[in-house]
């Protein structure tokens, strides 16, 4: 009996033993994770997209799931609230130094024993960081050691992986012309600051943007930082704007949580992303307030040449109009300028060039300026075969600031020309026939005419000066419209005759036989005829009559000569008979 105790006994001491060196080990059975003596916070910085997943919720541990971009330049802010004390394993509340870190380029930094880091609770700011990420305006707090959430195990190598949103935010231009109307199809180019081509939220290059029947362009997700706009074309009529539209995407408020765009104001045609287009100058030109003039050669008339002006060309660096004459047209001076100041253009001529240039600062926009000079056609001036009137193009060229252009360049085919006045010089003709008086379908050649300007028969019409403009017969003729000869059909065709009233005076009259076979002459007209040359008629018919004499007289040598001859011969020897005897008598006498 004694004997079973004393074995149970032992069994019991040593069940004792074990639990004794048990209990302690399950007293200390958690998992210590990093140094006590060289504790260390690791912080991972990362950035997401708006709207990205949260991602895995921290536990402290190296080697967790982050996902999203390394973000290096953001400052944490370390403020120790409590301080552990390992031996007595209290945590007291207590402030201690502030201890600064800032990400590297894998976007960590390590707070150590080295920085100042001591077991203990610590709240956590982010107190600086790159302009493109929002900063988180919450402090969070980290223990050193942390207890995992199984409380399960202790680590004093703590790493945290906080992420922070890429700042996007969506730009909006409006285009407006100089009448605050949207303006349509306006096309830009977006440039970050550097010049590249600014990229969307999945890295893409913005493409080409248009603006919208509203004026509008819009782009959205476009990270924080300095970018610009800039214009590659415009509708027709509207004057390329080349200024770089520059804008900041940036964080703003007392901790940077709000987000806006700063528009480089540019003045007088950008502000707040409303950028207005002024309207190109135009202009025209008419003859007489005509765009097709019929006028007498070498008569002076006016051209009116019209600029339409934008609102801001006061702002302009130049503006010269150039108006080339035709070689078939003269200047013939007496230029002036309405809608401007006076001394607002210079004129100077060189040959057929013309050109007016002006002072841009002295002109008010939105109205009109008419330059009016007077020109004539030359005399000797021809159309082509084809030509309707000599045209005359206008060009103005000028400098908004933003580079030369050129309107009406005759050179370059025109989006939308204006059409050019034409000039056309007035002719006509005449058609002489002449015929018998007493039967007019007897047409008579030979007779001959001069053409006059006045009834006096003065001033014969000379077209030396006309070139190749008249023609008689179908010929060019030039000298004095003198011995103008009706032909075997009894007429003669003067054409390129300016209209007007002209004389017709018979010179020499025609001829005819007589039923004995003698020639005789028609009656010379005595008075001119008044004859009128009409524009755009090529011949104007005249029917000229000439009456035959009928005169007869005795033929040199007849008997009616004889007569008389016989008659004078006798009184004169009577007279020769009693002169002699009237000598001799007086002789005798003596």
């Amino acid at each position: 009996m004694k004997k079973e105790k004393r074995k149970s006994l032992r069994l019991w001491s040593a069940l004792l033993l074990f639990m004794a060196l048990l209990i302690p080990q399950m007293a200390f059975a958690y998992t210590v994770s990093g140094d006590p003596q060289n504790p260390s916070l690791t912080i991972h910085k990362f950035e997401q997209e708006p709207g990205a997943d949260a991602g895995d919720e921290g536990d402290g541990s190296p080697g967790q799931n982050a996902e999203g971009k390394a973000v290096s330049g953001v400052e944490y802010t370390l403020k120790m609230t409590h301080r552990y004390n390992a031996e007595k394993d209290a945590w007291v509340e207590e402030s201690g130094p502030e201890i600064k870190g800032t990400t590297g380029a894998d976007g960590t930094v390590t707070f150590t024993k080295a920085d100042g880091l001591e077991l203990g609770r610590y709240e956590v700011d982010e107190t600086k960081g790159p302009e493109h990420i929002i900063l988180n305006p919450e402090s969070f707090a980290v223990d050193i050691p942390m207890t995992n959430k199984e409380g399960t195990a202790l680590n004093y190598d703590v790493h945290i992986y906080p992420k922070n949103e890429t700042i996007r935010k969506n730009v909006e231009l409006r285009k407006v012309d100089e009448n605050g109307e949207a303006l349509e199809g306006v096309t830009f180019k977006l440039y970050n600051k550097d010049g590249s081509p600014a990229v969307d939220n999945e890295n893409h290059a913005v493409p080409e943007l248009t603006t919208n029947n509203d004026g509008v362009i819009n782009v959205s997700g476009l990270a924080a930082g300095k970018y610009y706009f800039q214009e590659t074309a415009v509708p027709y009529g509207y004057a390329l704007n080349t200024t770089k539209i520059g804008f900041t995407i940036q964080k703003t408020g007392d901790k940077g949580q709000d987000i806006e765009v700063v528009w480089d104001n540019v003045k007088r045609f950008a502000e707040n992303g409303t950028v207005t287009n002024y309207f190109i100058p135009t202009v025209d030109k008419d003859a007489e307030g005509e765009k097709q003039f019929d006028i007498d050669r070498d008569k002076v008339y006016s051209y009116n040449i019209t600029i339409d002006t934008p609102k801001n060309i006061d702002q302009y660096d130049a503006l010269i109009v150039t108006d080339e004459l035709d070689g078939r047209l003269a200047y013939e001076g007496n230029w002036s300028v309405t809608g401007a100041p006076e001394g607002s253009f210079t004129f100077k001529q060189d040959g057929q060039k013309l050109e007016w240039k002006a002072d841009p600062s002295q002109l008010t926009g939105g109205g009109e300026i008419v330059i009016t000079f007077d020109a004539k056609i030359k005399p000797d001036a021809m159309l082509t075969p084809g030509e309707t009137g000599i045209p005359n193009t206008v060009t103005l060229d000028f400098d908004n600031s933003f580079g030369w252009r050129t309107i009406n360049d005759p050179t370059a085919p025109p989006e939308d020309p204006e059409t050019p006045p034409v000039v056309t010089p007035t002719q006509g003709g005449i058609q002489v026939i002449k015929v018998d008086a007493s039967d007019n379908t007897v047409v008579l050649s030979g007779a001959e005419f001069k053409l006059t300007s006045d009834e006096a028969g003065k001033n014969i019409i000379d077209t030396s000066a006309m070139g190749d403009v008249v023609e008689v017969n179908n010929t060019v003729y030039n000298g004095l419209l003198e011995n103008l000869t009706t032909d075997n059909d009894g007429k003669f065709e003067i054409s390129g005759l300016t209209p007007g009233t002209y004389y017709l005076h018979e010179t020499k009259a025609p001829t005819y036989t007589d039923d004995e076979g003698k020639l005789k002459s028609y009656r010379l007209l005595t008075k001119p005829i008044e004859v009128v040359v009409e524009n755009s008629q090529d011949y104007r018919s005249y029917e000229v009559e000439n009456s035959k004499s009928d005169w007869i007289l005795p033929t040199t040598g007849g008997l009616g000569t004889t007569l008389f001859s016989a008659i004078g011969l006798l009184l004169m020897m009577s007279a020769t008979v009693l002169y002699m005897r009237r000598r001799k008598a007086d002789t005798n006498e003596a």
